[in-house]
């Protein structure tokens, strides 16, 4: 009788303390970033706060890092753009890093290029260069096509981009 009260209680302790939503608190990387820029990590490490996928490659990852140090890695640049809008995140206490598709280095996702139709983890099509080319668009024009769903994920878009 006593144990089954002992494991009551704990299991009552474990699911109070449980995050209503776990993409706030399971999914992140750091709570010292203290630089406040880009961190490495090795793939596999990490977790996509948005869709939960383990990241298995730097190249089209993403980070949010909040002012106050913590920091969240996306496996792909429209998980992080959904992960804000969710959240409801105001975008004045952030910074935005992507792992460019050409240079292979953290840049800051204002500054990069972004094709619209690459292979991406998330099937979202977009990629960040640091280096322009014919067809890609800017950060907020990237953001807005991602929030108005118009990305590869969606057959139709994907079949336009493409032509197959």
């Amino acid at each position: 009788m006593l144990k089954t009260i002992y494991i009551m209680l704990i299991t009552l302790i474990f699911t109070s303390c449980e995050s209503k939503d776990p993409s706030l608190v399971e999914y992140l990387f750091s709570s010292s970033n203290t630089e406040l820029k880009a961190l490495e990590f090795e793939p596999s490490s990490a977790n996509c706060p948005k869709c939960r996928m383990p990241l298995k490659s730097k190249v089209n990852s993403a980070q949010v890092v909040f002012d106050d140090e913590r920091t969240y890695i996306f496996d792909d640049i429209g998980c992080l753009i959904l992960w804000i809008r969710d959240a409801q995140i105001d975008k004045k206490h952030i910074k935005i890093f992507v792992y460019t598709t050409d240079t292979h280095k953290w840049i800051d996702a204002n500054k990069l290029y972004y094709s619209i139709k690459d292979n991406t983890p998330m099937g979202y099509g977009f990629s960040g260069y640091e280096k322009n080319q014919d067809g890609f668009i800017g950060f907020e024009d990237m953001s807005l096509k991602m929030l108005r769903g118009e990305n590869m994920a969606d057959p139709k878009i994907r079949k336009r981009l493409l032509g197959k």
